[in-house]
């Protein structure tokens, strides 16, 4: 994304935000150690407990600066089963911390407690394979930006002169899966703020993400009739060969050139090959540019799953939906992009952005009809991977750049944008 100089990019730190940059550029030993920290829990969301002990060792950090902390129980979601039933899927309590809530500007930050890796997953060990860089679970995505955000927010309680803006951070428990139990009380927040921050990681190179695919997340389930395989061939209905089938017709939904990808992720069914199989469920992912990407889609899923319906002795049942609207770099977003490039640039940081195919709650709190940055969090690689890294020096870098951030948009809130748009 392109990015010109505008007007506040003239105007130098206040002292504040000087006093908030040099109070963080002792802050790196330490904030690794808590990244360290939270890193050796396992919190994979389906490891109710491991997320729990990491909120329990945040919640004393946010008390330290925030005036209210509390956890807010979620309600569960529901998956698919193997059986082709059901299931209700706890998650773990929500952190939330509010700062002066009845002030009138007032920023959402976000992050998740969360990790991809379950307490069953190999990858549980955080190490330092060289100086300046962290190896380990969640140590980019998404511990690392969870102590960046703690890191900006104790540097900036310290060093503002004035109580005008207000901030609440949300700290949810299941978005490495699709944040369907939390996405009431993001929505929630994002209704009470102006202004959204997200602490996913920058790319490697420390790119920022501007705008993002929609993401849609699916199981079918089929049902036929089983029959002996040599007896009464005939009578069965084979569901694993009409989930075959409907997989095929899905596949050629995948449309590079408009942005669409439909990706086949799991299929499972039959048993003894003796017997004609009656049951078969297959899980598939969509990514796509827009809203009229994801009423296209969906309703060619529709109709290739009405298809299997219409055929004799069969039944289809399509579950899930899109839980990531598309996030467009629209005019808002934009508006928000310079004021974050400004600071950057008042750091002396090159500022770069780029779309990407990934989603995360920023993805919501845009739909919400918030201003958001989804990416504030460190440099890091190979994430949802036994390789993922975190390079420790852009720990204070990133803490940094959001501290002068929210010192910006307490001394000139006429320049970042407003809910609404304005």
């Amino acid at each position: 994304m392109d990015n010109t100089l505008s007007p506040i990019s003239k105007v130098r730190l206040s002292s504040a935000a000087q006093r908030a940059v040099s109070d963080l550029g002792g802050q790196q030993e330490a904030m690794t150690q808590r990244v360290r920290l939270l890193s050796e829990i396992n919190s994979g969301t389906v490891n109710q407990d491991g997320v729990d002990e990491v909120a329990q060792m945040v919640e004393p950090w946010l008390s330290e600066i925030a005036d209210s902390v509390n956890r807010v129980p979620l309600p569960p979601h529901h998956d698919v089963s193997l059986d082709g039933s059901t299931r209700e899927i706890a998650v773990a309590d929500v952190l939330i911390a509010v700062r002066r809530p009845m002030a009138k500007r007032r920023v959402l930050l976000n992050i998740h407690l969360d990790t991809v890796f379950g307490p069953d997953h190999a990858f549980q060990n955080v190490r330092q394979p060289e100086p300046g860089v962290l190896h380990g679970p969640g140590v980019a995505d998404a511990k690392g930006g969870l102590i960046v955000m703690l890191a900006a927010l104790e540097a900036f309680e310290r060093s503002y002169p004035h109580r005008e803006l207000g901030w609440e951070v949300v700290l949810n428990t299941d978005e490495e899966t699709g944040s369907r139990s939390s996405i009431g009380l993001l929505r929630e927040a994002a209704a009470r703020s102006d202004l959204g921050l997200v602490f996913e990681p920058t790319l490697p190179d420390g790119t920022l993400i501007h705008s993002r695919k929609g993401s849609g997340n699916f199981a079918v389930v089929i049902r036929g009739r089983a029959a002996h395989a040599g007896r009464e061939f005939a009578r069965g209905r084979n569901a694993v060969h009409a989930l075959s089938q409907l997989f095929i017709t899905l596949e050629k939904l995948n449309d590079l050139g408009r942005g669409v990808t439909l990706n086949l992720g799991r299929f499972t069914g039959g048993g003894p090959s003796n017997i004609v199989p009656d049951l078969a469920i297959g899980w598939f992912n969509v990514r796509v540019l827009d809203e009229t990407g994801v009423k296209q889609i969906r309703y060619e899923i529709d109709r290739a799953v009405a298809s299997i319906n219409e055929r004799d002795g069969f039944s289809a049942q399509l579950h899930g939906g899109f839980t990531s609207p598309p996030k467009p770099l629209d005019a808002p977003t934009k508006k928000l992009f310079d004021r974050v490039f400004d600071a950057g640039r008042a750091l002396g940081l090159t500022m770069r952005s780029a779309e990407s195919g990934g989603v995360c709650d920023g993805n919501k709190l845009a739909a919400a009809g918030l201003p958001t940055i989804d990416t504030l969090g460190p440099q890091g690689g190979h994430i949802h991977s036994d390789r993922e890294y975190l390079l420790l020096d852009s720990l204070v870098e990133r803490a940094r750049l959001t501290a002068v951030l929210l010192h910006r948009l307490a001394e000139h809130p006429d320049t970042f944008p407003t809910r609404h748009g304005g």
